[in-house]
């Protein structure tokens, strides 16, 4: 009879196991469908977005380290372009990676959220803390989802800093400390901004669990993950240049003093408009009517974060383990280590915002607090569902839950209604190759976007007019060798600057002309005859650096 008890109740054990895998890996998928077609939504023509492809590309065909490509301090090569190097071995380089690895980043973004949330929560107030991630982040406004849906904007970043956190939960060395380090170690070697989210955060959570226990060595593992990240990532760069990798030709401009006390100002307003609300609320083609419940959600978020800064402090000055106050009761000390680094990772991305935003473009800065600003609104849910006993105030909070999900899921409805925009890229890409104009230059935000919807059928490289006439490589994410050989044409975008900097350029259309062409907004000029680089620029000395210019943005 004992055997048969042990036995049974392994295989109960066993099949709840496989239950609950079940259950992740059908939630999962089903995120990344949502996903995919709701990123259809979003106009993809952009250079910095589209670079994951192009990197990807050419990891898959052997340059796993880059070498010979131009690039600035985000590089995101041990980041987004791993994922599509994946995606090209697995489906080859086709315009849909770009749809389809953004969705797994975003549905990853989405299921780590879910994991920090529900941490020791059970039953019913699973389901809350769950719920609540999935309305903030699964059901976001029209702002936010344009800035979750494509890739190399920060958002694997912060991906990668929460399964670092979710590594360090436990405060101890093990196999989720070694997670911890990898992570972080590819995420600064990738993008220097999860120091910010991750790193930081860390290390500060790290000094105040010593604080707390009145002891030096409580929060050795946690402070020790971001400095041990660190060292591995100066040794991995190290050897990487050693053997052949890419180039840092500029890094992200700090904004100005005179730009810091409006960004400050800014702050709230663009947050809040990233939940739906304030400027959002008249630009997104969702009826304000809809919107404008999400105000809920932005009351959940400011009490997640009000209350996790309180937990972050408790216990600091009298040394007192924070599990045994009152109103800590069900909490485990891995959830509020987990409150305490999303709590300053979340002061970490509104620094990056205040430091670095210098046009209205750096609102996406914002994308990674909200992230995390959205899972302390769910741990908050979902303790606060766990103290409640009554049935009728769970019913009634069901309901309410019930609703504004469904409104939010309303709101992603009629956005996924609109028809999707078609690509401009690849209208011009398919008008090229009609014309047998397979190789050409461009300006940077033609480029790159021409030659990923084309699907490299045509190629078009980055060029910028030169100080001393002509033009010369735009040495931002590119590749030395995209210059050899002979370009049969150019084009430019003349409603944008930097089409029209090359427009105005000494010497411009730089070789003799056989015919023009207009595409909507895009110019072509194409030569009589294939020009080498070469020949395009006037530089007296052939071997001078081109012009390396400062970009803004990350």
């Amino acid at each position: 009879m004992l055997w048969a008890k042990l036995i049974r109740s392994s295989a109960q054990i066993e099949t709840d196991r496989w239950r609950r895998l079940l259950t992740w890996v059908l939630g999962s998928a089903l995120l990344t469908v949502l996903f995919y077609f709701f990123g259809l939504h979003f106009l993809w023509d952009n250079a910095d977005t589209d670079r994951g492809l192009l990197q990807g590309l050419d990891m898959a065909r052997g340059n796993v380290l880059l070498n010979h490509w131009y690039s600035g301090s985000d590089s995101y090569w041990t980041i987004d372009s791993v994922f599509f190097a994946i995606g090209v071995l697995l489906i080859g380089a086709k315009v849909i990676l770009l749809h389809v690895v953004s969705a797994l980043v975003w549905a990853g973004v989405v299921v780590s959220g879910v994991y920090v949330a529900t941490l020791g929560l059970r039953r019913w107030s699973t389901v809350a803390g769950a719920a609540t991630v999935v309305v903030i982040l699964g059901f976001p406004c029209v702002l936010l989802a344009s800035f979750l849906a494509p890739s190399a904007l920060h958002v694997a970043t912060a991906l990668f800093a929460l399964i670092g956190f979710i590594g360090l939960r436990n405060g101890r060395f093990g196999w989720g400390w070694i997670v911890a380090v990898v992570v972080f170690a590819a995420g600064t070697l990738g993008d220097p901004l999860i120091v910010a989210y991750g790193l930081v955060p860390a290390f500060l959570v790290g000094v105040l669990d010593s604080v707390r226990n009145r002891g030096w060595t409580k929060g050795l593992a946690t402070c020790s993950a971001p400095l041990v990240a660190l060292v591995v990532a100066w040794i991995t760069r190290v050897i990487a240049v050693h053997l052949g990798t890419y180039q840092i030709t500029g890094t992200t401009p700090i904004a100005p003093r005179w730009l810091i006390l409006p960004n400050l100002r800014l702050l709230f307003e663009n947050s809040i408009s990233l939940f739906g609300l304030g400027t959002s609320l008249s630009t997104s083609g969702v009826p304000w009517e809809l919107e404008l419940f999400r105000s809920v959600v932005l009351v959940a978020v400011a009490s997640g974060i009000a209350v996790g800064a309180a937990c972050l402090l408790l216990g600091v000055l009298n040394g007192r383990p924070r599990i045994e106050l009152r109103g800590m009761v069900g909490r485990s000390e891995a959830s509020l280590r987990l409150s305490d680094l999303l709590i300053l990772a979340s002061l970490g991305d509104a620094v990056t915002y205040v430091s670095l935003s210098v046009d209205a473009t750096g609102v996406r800065y914002l994308t990674a607090g909200v992230i995390f600003e959205s899972i302390l609104a769910a741990m908050l849910m979902g303790q606060l569902a766990n103290s409640l006993r009554s049935r009728r105030a769970k019913r009634m909070v069901t309901i309410v839950g019930l609703v504004i999900a469904g409104i939010c899921a309303s709101s992603v409805g009629v956005a996924m209604s609109q028809p999707a925009p078609t690509s401009p890229s690849a209208q011009l890409g398919r008008f090229l190759a009609a014309r047998h104009l397979y190789r050409g230059v461009g300006d940077y935000w033609s480029s790159a976007s021409t030659t990923v919807f084309s699907n490299e059928v045509v190629k078009v490289r980055q060029v910028v007019e030169s100080p001393f006439g002509g033009l010369v490589p735009y040495r931002w994410i590119s590749k030395s060798d995209w210059y050899s050989g002979t370009f049969q044409f150019l084009v430019y975008n003349a409603a944008i600057p930097a089409g029209q900097s090359i427009r105005q350029a000494v010497q411009f259309p730089f070789a003799p002309v056989a015919r023009t062409y207009v595409d909507h907004q895009f110019h072509i000029v194409v030569w009589k005859k294939p020009e080498p680089m070469r020949g395009l620029n006037a530089v007296p000395n052939p071997s001078a650096p081109p012009l390396r210019r400062a970009r803004a943005g990350l």
